[in-house]
Protein backbone atom coordinates (compact mmCIF):
# COMPACT_ATOMS: atom_id res chain seq x y z
CA UNK A 1 0.00 0.00 0.00
CA UNK A 2 1.29 3.40 -1.04
CA UNK A 3 1.49 6.30 0.93
CA UNK A 4 -0.45 9.18 -0.35
CA UNK A 5 1.56 11.81 -2.03
CA UNK A 6 1.26 14.99 0.21
CA UNK A 7 -0.38 17.91 -1.40
CA UNK A 8 1.68 20.47 -3.60
CA UNK A 9 1.89 23.98 -4.36
CA UNK A 10 2.77 25.77 -7.96
CA UNK A 11 5.52 27.74 -5.58
CA UNK A 12 7.59 25.89 -3.04
CA UNK A 13 8.69 27.64 0.02
CA UNK A 14 12.69 28.59 0.03
CA UNK A 15 15.02 25.52 1.05
CA UNK A 16 18.96 24.87 1.17
CA UNK A 17 18.96 23.14 -1.94
CA UNK A 18 23.11 22.70 -2.43
CA UNK A 19 23.34 20.30 0.45
CA UNK A 20 23.00 16.54 1.03
CA UNK A 21 19.45 15.71 2.93
CA UNK A 22 18.93 11.83 4.33
CA UNK A 23 16.67 10.09 1.79
CA UNK A 24 16.02 6.98 4.21
CA UNK A 25 17.90 4.00 5.30
CA UNK A 26 19.74 2.03 1.78
CA UNK A 27 18.65 -1.64 3.13
CA UNK A 28 14.91 -0.57 2.56
CA UNK A 29 14.91 0.52 -0.86
CA UNK A 30 15.00 -3.29 -2.51
CA UNK A 31 13.34 -4.36 -5.85
CA UNK A 32 10.33 -2.30 -5.05
CA UNK A 33 11.05 1.83 -5.82
CA UNK A 34 9.41 4.39 -3.70
CA UNK A 35 7.51 7.51 -4.63
CA UNK A 36 9.18 10.05 -2.04
CA UNK A 37 8.70 14.36 -1.84
CA UNK A 38 11.35 16.51 -0.60
CA UNK A 39 11.43 19.72 -0.20
CA UNK A 40 8.00 20.26 -2.44
CA UNK A 41 10.04 18.07 -5.31
CA UNK A 42 8.49 14.47 -6.34
CA UNK A 43 11.26 12.35 -6.31
CA UNK A 44 11.34 8.15 -7.29
CA UNK A 45 14.03 5.98 -5.75
CA UNK A 46 14.96 3.02 -7.52
CA UNK A 47 17.61 0.74 -7.92
CA UNK A 48 19.25 -0.17 -11.44
CA UNK A 49 20.61 -3.32 -13.12
CA UNK A 50 23.66 -2.72 -11.28
CA UNK A 51 21.81 -2.48 -7.91
CA UNK A 52 23.37 1.37 -7.69
CA UNK A 53 20.62 3.91 -6.31
CA UNK A 54 19.34 6.43 -8.26
CA UNK A 55 16.62 9.24 -7.96
CA UNK A 56 15.21 10.98 -10.64
CA UNK A 57 12.09 13.05 -10.55
CA UNK A 58 9.11 11.76 -9.85
CA UNK A 59 6.27 13.09 -12.04
CA UNK A 60 5.89 11.63 -15.30
CA UNK A 61 6.15 13.62 -17.95
CA UNK A 62 2.87 11.93 -19.73
CA UNK A 63 0.10 12.31 -17.22
CA UNK A 64 1.86 13.01 -14.58
CA UNK A 65 1.70 9.34 -12.67
CA UNK A 66 3.86 8.67 -9.46
CA UNK A 67 6.56 6.94 -10.86
CA UNK A 68 7.98 5.76 -7.59
CA UNK A 69 4.76 3.73 -7.69
CA UNK A 70 5.93 1.97 -10.67
CA UNK A 71 8.21 -1.32 -10.85
CA UNK A 72 11.56 -2.05 -11.96
CA UNK A 73 11.58 -3.41 -16.01
CA UNK A 74 15.18 -4.50 -17.31
CA UNK A 75 16.68 -2.11 -14.42
CA UNK A 76 14.26 1.10 -15.74
CA UNK A 77 11.54 2.31 -14.00
CA UNK A 78 8.07 1.96 -15.61
CA UNK A 79 5.79 4.10 -15.03
CA UNK A 80 2.69 2.48 -13.42
CA UNK A 81 0.25 4.36 -15.54
CA UNK A 82 1.33 3.65 -19.29
CA UNK A 83 4.44 1.90 -18.83
CA UNK A 84 7.05 4.48 -20.03
CA UNK A 85 10.55 3.65 -18.84
CA UNK A 86 13.44 5.91 -17.35
CA UNK A 87 16.90 5.29 -16.60
CA UNK A 88 18.59 6.24 -13.70
CA UNK A 89 19.61 9.33 -15.74
CA UNK A 90 16.20 10.20 -16.16
CA UNK A 91 16.02 10.00 -19.87
CA UNK A 92 13.46 7.98 -21.27
CA UNK A 93 14.22 4.43 -22.37
CA UNK A 94 11.28 2.85 -23.68
CA UNK A 95 7.78 3.61 -25.29
CA UNK A 96 5.46 0.36 -25.05
CA UNK A 97 2.37 2.90 -27.50
CA UNK A 98 5.47 3.74 -30.67
CA UNK A 99 7.87 0.91 -30.46
CA UNK A 100 11.05 2.10 -31.19
CA UNK A 101 10.18 5.81 -31.13
CA UNK A 102 11.14 7.61 -27.68
CA UNK A 103 9.42 10.60 -26.50
CA UNK A 104 12.06 13.32 -25.85
CA UNK A 105 11.18 13.60 -22.42
CA UNK A 106 13.99 13.79 -19.95
CA UNK A 107 13.48 13.86 -15.60
CA UNK A 108 15.84 15.68 -13.70
CA UNK A 109 18.38 13.35 -11.77
CA UNK A 110 19.48 13.71 -8.37
CA UNK A 111 22.82 13.04 -7.05
CA UNK A 112 22.48 9.85 -4.95
CA UNK A 113 25.18 8.72 -2.17
CA UNK A 114 24.86 5.62 -0.33
CA UNK A 115 26.67 5.91 2.81
CA UNK A 116 27.05 4.93 6.43
CA UNK A 117 23.56 2.83 5.48
CA UNK A 118 21.89 5.87 4.69
CA UNK A 119 20.77 7.39 1.01
CA UNK A 120 21.88 11.09 0.63
CA UNK A 121 20.34 13.11 -1.80
CA UNK A 122 21.51 16.43 -3.46
CA UNK A 123 18.04 18.39 -4.52
CA UNK A 124 20.14 21.27 -5.81
CA UNK A 125 22.65 21.32 -8.74
CA UNK A 126 24.06 18.72 -9.23
CA UNK A 127 27.40 20.04 -10.79
CA UNK A 128 28.27 21.28 -7.04
CA UNK A 129 27.39 17.68 -5.09
CA UNK A 130 30.71 16.67 -2.96
CA UNK A 131 30.49 13.67 -1.16
CA UNK A 132 33.27 14.48 1.30
CA UNK A 133 30.35 17.44 2.44
CA UNK A 134 28.45 14.53 3.90
CA UNK A 135 28.42 14.90 7.33
CA UNK A 136 30.34 11.55 9.43
CA UNK A 137 28.15 9.22 10.64
CA UNK A 138 30.96 5.84 10.24
CA UNK A 139 29.39 4.61 13.68
CA UNK A 140 26.57 3.57 11.86
CA UNK A 141 29.16 1.40 9.70
CA UNK A 142 31.50 0.34 12.84
CA UNK A 143 30.62 -3.70 14.00
CA UNK A 144 31.53 -2.05 17.12
CA UNK A 145 28.09 0.17 17.68
CA UNK A 146 24.68 -1.82 16.99
CA UNK A 147 22.06 0.63 16.22
CA UNK A 148 18.60 0.53 16.72
CA UNK A 149 16.68 2.79 14.13
CA UNK A 150 13.23 3.50 12.28
CA UNK A 151 12.06 6.38 10.05
CA UNK A 152 8.22 7.96 10.02
CA UNK A 153 6.70 11.19 8.49
CA UNK A 154 5.51 13.61 10.40
CA UNK A 155 3.72 16.48 10.98
CA UNK A 156 5.36 20.03 11.34
CA UNK A 157 7.98 22.16 10.08
CA UNK A 158 10.88 20.65 10.06
CA UNK A 159 13.10 22.94 11.66
CA UNK A 160 10.89 22.75 14.77
CA UNK A 161 11.96 19.08 15.01
CA UNK A 162 15.69 20.13 14.93
CA UNK A 163 15.28 22.97 17.63
CA UNK A 164 13.54 19.76 19.62
CA UNK A 165 17.02 17.88 19.60
CA UNK A 166 19.23 21.00 20.43
CA UNK A 167 16.87 22.02 23.62
CA UNK A 168 17.20 18.92 25.58
CA UNK A 169 15.97 20.65 28.63
CA UNK A 170 12.02 19.89 26.85
CA UNK A 171 12.78 16.49 28.28
CA UNK A 172 11.54 17.30 31.76
CA UNK A 173 8.42 17.91 30.61
CA UNK A 174 7.49 16.30 27.76
CA UNK A 175 9.01 12.65 28.41
CA UNK A 176 8.18 11.53 32.32
CA UNK A 177 11.17 8.64 31.93
CA UNK A 178 13.65 11.15 31.06
CA UNK A 179 13.70 13.40 33.49
CA UNK A 180 16.71 14.24 34.65
CA UNK A 181 17.99 18.01 36.69
CA UNK A 182 21.02 17.66 34.23
CA UNK A 183 18.59 18.79 31.59
CA UNK A 184 16.99 22.03 33.27
CA UNK A 185 19.56 22.65 36.28
CA UNK A 186 22.90 21.68 34.94
CA UNK A 187 25.37 23.66 32.97
CA UNK A 188 24.74 24.81 29.46
CA UNK A 189 26.99 26.11 26.82
CA UNK A 190 25.91 26.60 23.40
CA UNK A 191 27.97 27.89 20.09
CA UNK A 192 28.44 28.11 16.54
CA UNK A 193 31.49 27.78 13.80
CA UNK A 194 30.82 28.68 10.10
CA UNK A 195 28.83 25.41 9.42
CA UNK A 196 27.62 23.76 12.38
CA UNK A 197 25.88 24.74 15.22
CA UNK A 198 26.28 22.89 18.90
CA UNK A 199 24.17 22.17 22.71
CA UNK A 200 26.32 20.84 25.45
CA UNK A 201 24.65 19.72 28.84
CA UNK A 202 26.49 18.79 31.59
CA UNK A 203 25.74 17.70 35.03
CA UNK A 204 28.36 15.90 37.68
CA UNK A 205 27.45 13.93 40.64
CA UNK A 206 23.80 13.77 40.34
CA UNK A 207 20.62 10.81 39.17
CA UNK A 208 20.43 10.46 35.60
CA UNK A 209 16.95 9.96 33.99
CA UNK A 210 15.13 6.72 35.23
CA UNK A 211 14.91 5.02 31.36
CA UNK A 212 18.46 5.81 30.80
CA UNK A 213 19.62 4.55 34.20
CA UNK A 214 18.22 1.28 33.28
CA UNK A 215 19.71 1.59 29.69
CA UNK A 216 23.19 1.85 30.79
CA UNK A 217 22.80 -0.39 33.94
CA UNK A 218 22.93 2.49 36.43
CA UNK A 219 20.15 2.78 38.74
CA UNK A 220 19.98 4.04 42.07
CA UNK A 221 23.59 5.51 41.45
CA UNK A 222 24.53 9.01 40.64
CA UNK A 223 26.51 9.49 37.48
CA UNK A 224 28.11 12.33 35.45
CA UNK A 225 26.27 13.17 32.61
CA UNK A 226 27.67 14.62 29.24
CA UNK A 227 25.14 15.21 26.38
CA UNK A 228 26.56 17.44 23.05
CA UNK A 229 24.33 17.65 19.95
CA UNK A 230 25.79 18.92 16.43
CA UNK A 231 23.66 20.87 14.09
CA UNK A 232 24.64 20.10 10.74
CA UNK A 233 22.82 22.18 8.13
CA UNK A 234 20.54 21.79 7.11
CA UNK A 235 18.99 19.48 9.63
CA UNK A 236 21.05 16.16 10.28
CA UNK A 237 22.11 16.35 13.52
CA UNK A 238 24.29 13.89 15.87
CA UNK A 239 23.84 13.35 19.77
CA UNK A 240 26.70 12.56 21.83
CA UNK A 241 24.78 10.89 25.20
CA UNK A 242 27.06 9.48 27.95
CA UNK A 243 27.35 9.01 31.54
CA UNK A 244 30.14 7.76 33.89
CA UNK A 245 30.96 7.15 37.41
CA UNK A 246 31.50 10.53 39.55
CA UNK A 247 35.06 11.09 38.11
CA UNK A 248 34.79 9.17 35.00
CA UNK A 249 36.34 11.63 31.56
CA UNK A 250 34.41 12.00 29.24
CA UNK A 251 36.12 9.74 26.70
CA UNK A 252 35.57 6.88 29.05
CA UNK A 253 32.24 7.31 30.13
CA UNK A 254 29.27 4.55 28.28
CA UNK A 255 27.88 6.32 25.37
CA UNK A 256 24.99 6.20 23.11
CA UNK A 257 24.98 7.50 19.54
CA UNK A 258 22.48 9.08 18.15
CA UNK A 259 21.81 10.57 14.47
CA UNK A 260 18.33 12.73 13.51
CA UNK A 261 17.72 13.49 10.36
CA UNK A 262 14.71 15.93 9.35
CA UNK A 263 14.22 16.33 5.98
CA UNK A 264 11.40 18.57 4.58
CA UNK A 265 8.60 16.87 2.59
CA UNK A 266 6.50 20.24 2.39
CA UNK A 267 6.08 23.31 4.81
CA UNK A 268 3.73 21.13 6.92
CA UNK A 269 5.60 17.41 7.05
CA UNK A 270 8.77 16.17 7.74
CA UNK A 271 11.01 13.14 6.94
CA UNK A 272 12.09 11.91 9.91
CA UNK A 273 15.18 8.99 10.30
CA UNK A 274 16.95 8.17 13.28
CA UNK A 275 19.41 5.50 14.84
CA UNK A 276 20.46 5.27 18.67
CA UNK A 277 23.92 3.03 18.72
CA UNK A 278 25.87 1.27 21.82
CA UNK A 279 28.70 -0.55 22.12
CA UNK A 280 27.73 -3.22 24.76
CA UNK A 281 25.04 -5.70 24.77
CA UNK A 282 25.62 -6.68 21.52
CA UNK A 283 23.73 -9.28 19.97
CA UNK A 284 20.87 -9.06 22.71
CA UNK A 285 17.74 -9.25 20.55
CA UNK A 286 15.34 -8.36 23.54
CA UNK A 287 17.32 -5.31 24.89
CA UNK A 288 17.90 -3.99 21.30
CA UNK A 289 13.82 -4.46 20.95
CA UNK A 290 13.11 -2.65 24.54
CA UNK A 291 15.05 0.42 23.30
CA UNK A 292 13.80 0.47 20.11
CA UNK A 293 10.34 0.16 21.54
CA UNK A 294 10.61 2.85 23.97
CA UNK A 295 12.32 5.50 21.55
CA UNK A 296 9.75 5.13 19.07
CA UNK A 297 7.62 5.85 21.69
CA UNK A 298 9.02 8.76 22.72
CA UNK A 299 9.31 10.40 19.57
CA UNK A 300 5.55 9.42 18.04
CA UNK A 301 3.62 9.68 21.07
CA UNK A 302 5.06 12.47 23.31
CA UNK A 303 7.61 14.54 20.71
CA UNK A 304 5.85 14.43 17.78
CA UNK A 305 2.02 15.76 19.34
CA UNK A 306 3.18 18.63 21.16
CA UNK A 307 5.58 19.56 18.09
CA UNK A 308 2.43 18.91 15.42
CA UNK A 309 0.50 21.13 17.68
CA UNK A 310 3.10 23.92 18.19
CA UNK A 311 2.66 24.07 14.20
CA UNK A 312 -0.65 24.13 13.60
CA UNK A 313 -0.80 27.19 15.87
CA UNK A 314 1.42 28.97 14.08
CA UNK A 315 -0.79 29.09 11.68
CA UNK A 316 1.20 29.39 8.45
CA UNK A 317 3.17 32.18 10.17
CA UNK A 318 6.80 32.08 10.16
CA UNK A 319 9.22 31.53 13.63
CA UNK A 320 10.97 34.91 13.65
CA UNK A 321 7.26 36.31 12.58
CA UNK A 322 5.49 35.32 15.76
CA UNK A 323 8.35 36.89 18.08
CA UNK A 324 8.78 33.83 20.16
CA UNK A 325 10.27 34.16 23.56
CA UNK A 326 13.56 32.61 23.76
CA UNK A 327 14.55 30.57 27.09
CA UNK A 328 18.37 30.02 28.40
CA UNK A 329 18.01 26.24 26.82
CA UNK A 330 17.24 27.82 23.61
CA UNK A 331 20.92 29.01 22.35
CA UNK A 332 21.17 25.92 20.24
CA UNK A 333 18.28 26.24 17.91
CA UNK A 334 18.63 29.63 17.82
CA UNK A 335 21.96 29.40 16.28
CA UNK A 336 20.83 26.48 13.99
CA UNK A 337 18.12 28.90 12.58
CA UNK A 338 20.54 31.46 11.88
CA UNK A 339 23.03 29.72 10.58
CA UNK A 340 20.51 27.99 8.06
CA UNK A 341 19.43 31.52 6.78
CA UNK A 342 22.46 33.11 6.49
CA UNK A 343 23.33 29.97 4.50
CA UNK A 344 19.98 30.36 2.21
CA UNK A 345 20.73 33.94 1.85
CA UNK A 346 23.96 32.88 0.30
CA UNK A 347 22.96 30.37 -1.84
CA UNK A 348 20.26 32.78 -3.47
CA UNK A 349 22.59 35.56 -3.70
CA UNK A 350 21.39 37.76 -1.21
CA UNK A 351 24.06 39.23 1.27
Amino acid sequence: MHRAIPKLTATPATYLRNCWYVAGWADELGDTPQAKVFLEQPVALFRDADGIARAIGGRCPHRFAALGNGQIVDGALACPYHGLRFDGAGQCVHNPHQGDALPKAALPAYPLVERYRLLWIWMGDASKADGTLIPDFQWLDDPAWEAVRGQTVAEGHYELYSDNILDLSHANFVHPALVASAFTEGERKFWQDEQHAYSRYTQRDDYISPALAAVLGVDGRKQDFFGEVTWNPPATLYFDYRAGEPGTPVEQMTALRSIHAFTPETPDTTHYIWATARDYALGDADFSDNLRAALAFAFEHEDLPVIRDAHRLMAGKSFWELEPLVLSGDGGGIRARRLLQKMIRAEAGET
